[in-house]
């Protein structure tokens, strides 16, 4: 368990710092005290014709250390971490209490919603004959091929032909005013995900009912539910746990396709628009993106230690 525990923290302390150095690339490589002063002329009128202002790409250690501290030091004080935007600073909690909360919920419900839908047609995959297994498998093969957007896309417009046809809004397609999406986005940013689970768990328990002990309990006259649930399931439940890194990342890259479609003004929004002015900004959004998943991949990892210690 202690040693679990310390590859965890191990694993937490290498993601923030790799955070940290990725988001501040940019003051690596331009010189960016220039770039931000001229970005303030510009924004505050000072300066209206910047044609003749040249940046070329140059290694700037120095400066890369300095932001990386102070990208630390704003991490430590939250309550006083301000952001630029359009000649002036903001404090950055009044507009990340705002967009960080609706994004959260989002990750986290098609996180959910995808292993407990996934994990209901995987077994119900298994209870159907072999034909139509074939038909299953061919059916999330072809959706898997679609691009990110035109899956997020065609589900708005398959939500607008029916209320066309129908008459009946199921769902809201769209934040508008005090009208806000919600069920509609969890649904869209969890088909992918919830794909990935569904054909793993597929391969994984198809192969789990080949082994000799599941042959035997047939014998003994188990019916195919119990199987299923009581056996395959269990033992490939452990491996699916590893498999939540690739599902956070799927997630993660269809967050911001989602925040613009949906006109949803979430935390990718908030990075995209402030990001690249304020690296520290974007380290500590992709920090508290991070923090939840690692929080459920650290309790997942030490109570299935705790479960199986093999």
């Amino acid at each position: 368990m202690i040693k679990t525990a310390g590859k965890l923290l191990s694993f937490l302390l290498l993601s923030i710092l790799g955070i940290l150095l990725f988001t501040s690339l940019p003051v690596l490589i331009y010189d960016y005290s220039v770039l931000m002063n001229n970005t303030r002329l510009i924004d505050t009128g000072q300066l209206d014709n910047n044609s003749f202002l040249t940046n070329s790409i140059q290694f700037e250690l120095d400066a890369y250390l300095q932001q990386l501290k102070f990208t630390v030091q704003q991490i430590m004080d939250l309550t006083q971490t301000t952001y630029y935007s359009n000649g002036s600073d903001y404090q950055l909690l009044p507009a990340f209490l705002e967009v960080y909360p609706q994004s959260l919920s989002f990750f986290m419900g098609g996180l959910l919603a995808s292993l407990l839908v996934g994990i209901s047609f995987a077994v119900i995959y298994m209870i159907f004959p072999y034909h139509i297994r074939l038909i299953i498998k061919k059916i999330i093969l072809a959706i898997e091929t679609l691009p990110d957007v035109f899956i997020i896309i065609l589900v708005q417009l398959t939500v607008i032909w029916f209320y066309k046809t129908t008459g009946l809004l199921i769902f809201n397609i769209v934040n508008v005013y005090k009208t806000e999406a919600y069920f509609l986005p969890i649904f869209t940013i969890s088909i992918l995900p919830t794909l990935y689970v569904t054909k793993y768990l597929i391969l994984s328990m198809e192969d789990e009912s080949n082994k000799s002990y599941i042959e035997f309990a047939r014998g003994k006259g188990l019916k195919s539910i119990n199987l299923i649930i009581v056996y395959m399931l269990k033992n490939t439940a452990p491996s699916l746990f590893g498999q939540t890194k690739t599902i956070f990342w799927i997630l993660l890259s269809n967050l911001l396709i989602l925040e613009i479609i949906f006109n949803i003004y979430g935390i990718m929004r908030f990075i995209a628009e402030y990001g690249v002015e304020n690296p520290h900004l974007a380290a500590i959004c992709m920090i508290a993106i991070f923090l939840p998943f690692f929080i459920i991949f650290a309790t997942g990892s030490l109570l299935i230690r705790k479960l199986d210690p093999r």
